[in-house]
Formats: structure tokens, sequence, C-alpha cells
């Protein structure tokens, strides 16, 4: 009685002889599936030994891929945020079952995800919906894989995956969007002007790099003129009020002039208070007009009106979000240390920040001093000059030509030729 792996009909198969009778379990053509299947040997040879081992055991139950991912959305979704679990459900629903059905998980390989891939993309899906999608996937066969229910996961490295697909079919290299200067001025103004009421925001996205739902999210008590400090505590979403997306609280730091501009704005919320009657000034510092939460769609529809106009004004159609964008992008380019940007940010590693904003990293670094050793040393005291260029040497030539005597080859003094 023993369990062996051999290779058969293009692929490994885990072979077992026990009490006369023969069982065969196919795993894959891939070196990894030939690893998994060395593994379960070791343990059914190990339960053969024991006597542990029964061939009348009945069959693995089925593992159909529609209904483990809807199981495990319908477990886990307590511990996502009300936006994630709504756009899992969507990627779930309208990609990955109509696709792969009630197919046997343990049936699907990277070849089967290859083939999701390109057909999605023929269909005119983008990659990072694709990604996303198959992201679920490899959470599901993560814990599958935990609980010993599957071998392998297929969607192991999907990450590379798209990412190898995403590079093939660029015609370009992406970078993050962000507004110029001159632009930046051109939609402030635009704000200002057309919608009064939106500007403080849009000068607070400018200012901090902050998300659009932690500005909306910002209460009178998370902001410390003295200090001149924001602390982000909670985010407003189309889900409704959640935390931010990192999950923890920071700090962020106000600009002068965008800590007078919000004090100005408590000062007009003071005198609306009492215009209108209400008994305290509300506790939103974007609050609505009627002095309740803002709403992230009314919030929407005014920077529709905001772009609209300022396109007019050669301003590029970015979303709101590129206003995040455009602060790292200013921050690093001013030189600014990427820890510190990052924290500001809110990301908990800065080498996602440097991965996203690395391009704005300044590169223009012609102080070499701290690698020139050479320059200390006694071996090399000398002035360096540059070589000569071509021009430069030929004229040398001639020269030291014109010094030389034409008479013998080692004359015994040199004098100027006429």
């Amino acid at each position: 009685m023993s369990a062996k792996v051999v290779w058969y009909r293009e692929a490994w198969w885990l072979r077992v002889h026990a009490n006369g009778r023969k069982r065969d379990r196919r795993f894959g053509p891939a070196k990894a599936d030939k690893r998994d299947a060395e593994r379960v040997a070791v343990k059914v040879n190990a339960a053969l030994a024991l006597g542990q081992y029964g061939l009348d055991a009945p069959e693995e139950q089925a593992l159909p891929c529609d209904e483990q991912l809807r199981g495990w959305l319908t477990t886990y979704e307590p511990t996502m945020k009300p936006g994630y679990a709504k756009l899992t459900r969507g990627l779930i629903e309208n990609h990955l079952v109509p696709y792969f059905g009630s197919r046997d998980l343990r049936e699907i390989r990277e070849a089967d995800l290859l083939r999701f891939i390109k057909a999605k993309l023929d269909g005119g899906l983008s990659p990072t919906t694709i990604r996303n999608s198959l992201s679920a996937l490899r959470r599901v066969y993560t814990l599958l894989q935990r609980d010993e229910k599957v071998t392998r996961n297929p969607a192991s490295n999907i990450g590379e995956l798209i990412g190898r697909v995403g590079r093939s079919l660029a015609t370009e290299v992406h970078q993050v969007d962000c507004w110029s200067e001159r632009e930046i001025e051109t939609l402030l103004e635009v704000a200002q002007e057309r919608e009064p009421r939106f500007a403080p925001l849009l000068l607070l996205l400018f200012s901090t790099g902050m998300r659009r739902g932690e500005a909306l999210g910002l209460q009178w008590s998370d902001i410390d003129f003295d200090a001149r400090e924001i602390t982000v505590r909670r985010s407003i979403t189309a889900s409704g009020l959640t935390t931010p997306k990192s999950g923890k609280a920071r700090r962020v730091t106000m600009p002068v002039g965008l800590a007078s501009e919000l004090f100005d704005l408590l000062a007009a919320r003071r005198r609306e208070m009492l215009a209108r009657g209400w008994p305290e000034v509300p506790a939103w510092v974007f609050c609505s007009e009627a002095a309740t939460a803002p709403n992230p769609a009314n919030v929407d529809r005014v920077w529709s009106r905001v772009r609209r106009h300022a396109v007019k004004q050669k301003v590029r159609p970015f979303k709101l979000h590129c206003a995040r964008h455009t602060w790292a992008t200013r921050a690093l380019q001013a030189g600014k240390n990427i820890r510190w940007v990052a924290d500001q940010l809110g990301h908990a590693d800065p080498s996602l920040t440097l991965r996203v904003y690395a391009h704005a990293m300044p590169s223009d670094e012609a102080d070499l001093s701290f690698a020139d050793f050479a320059a200390s040393t006694s071996v090399s005291k000398r002035l360096y000059t540059s070589p000569p260029d071509e021009h430069e040497a030929h004229d040398a030539a001639n020269y030291l030509d014109s010094m030389a005597r034409r008479e013998g080859l080692e004359p015994p003094t040199l004098r100027f030729e006429a």
C-alpha cells in the first residue's frame, strides 16, 4: 500500500494503491501542481501507515463557484465597509457567476483565469475591474485552502497577471492626473464666483490632500485653529457615515490661508445661525442649507457645474479626486519628505505613496559631494578640468607645432616662429 505522484495524460496525478484497489486524483500540469500532489502523498502515506486511510470514504463534496462566492460574501459582509460590499456583490453577480457558474473550484486553473481576463477585456472591461473581480475569487480560495478543502490557489498571483496584461495593452505609461497652478487658481475663482458655498470645500481639498468623504465628514470640533491642524476621524460617502479608508484617525496640517478661510467660514456660520433661527452652529463644517450633514450626491452635482465652466477657460476636466493627486504631486515636487506626505494622505505604507507619485520626486541632483571621496585624499589634489573639445584640441596641436624648429628632432632651444 502506498501513494505516489505520477505524470499521466499531460498532468500530475496522485495514485493510491490500497487493499488491492487503485484511486487516482488529478492535480495539473504545472510544477506547483506536482508539489501539491507530493504534499498530499505524504499525508496519505502517513494515514496508510496508521491504518486510518479508507478507500471506501465518501467522495469529496463539490465546491460550486457561485455558491462559494455568495456564501463568502454573506458570511464576511459584516466586516466590510458598505461601499466595498456593494461593489463586491456587483462584481460577483455581473462577472464571476455568469462566467464560471457552478463549476467546481478544484477544477479551475490559472489558464481558466487567463481566459476569463481575455473575455472580459474583449468585452470592454477595464483591467482594474477585472483585478477587483478576481480578488474576490482569490479570497474565497484563500479561506478554502486554509480549511484544507483545496490544495492550491490559482488566483494567488492575479495582481502580477493583471499587471502584465495591462502593460501589454498600454500604449503609454500612465501617471496620476493633476492640475497646474494656473488651473487650480481658475477652479477656485470659478467656484467662488458661481458656487460660493462650495468654494471653501474645494480650497480644503487642494490645500490638504484629504479625500472628499473625509472633508465632508469634518466637524468644527475636529479643527484646531491654534495648532493649525485638522483631525480626520470620519468620512461621509454614498453609503453613509463611516470611518476613514484606513480605519485610523490622523492629523493634517493646515496652511495659513486655509486656516484663515475656515475661520471666516465659522464666522459666516454664526451669522447664518442668527439669521435662520438655528439653536446653535451646525456641527458639520460643510453643512447643507438645512444645517444637516452634507450629501455627496449634491457635491457631485455642484462640482460638475464648476468643472463645466472651468473647462471653457482651458482647465482639464479631471475628477474631483484629482485635487488629492495634485496636492501630493506638488508636495513632493517641493521636496517634502515621503514619510510626511504619506502620513498626511493617510497611507499606511509610504511605499504606496512612492509607487503612485514617483514621477513627482525631484530628479535634478547635481551635488555629488557626499560620494566624492577622491577629492579629500592626498592622491587627488589637482584642479579638475574638462577635456577640450575637438576644435580646441586641433588648435592646441597647431600651436605646439609652431613652437618647434623644423630643422631637427631635438633642437637645443625653442623659439617662436614668425
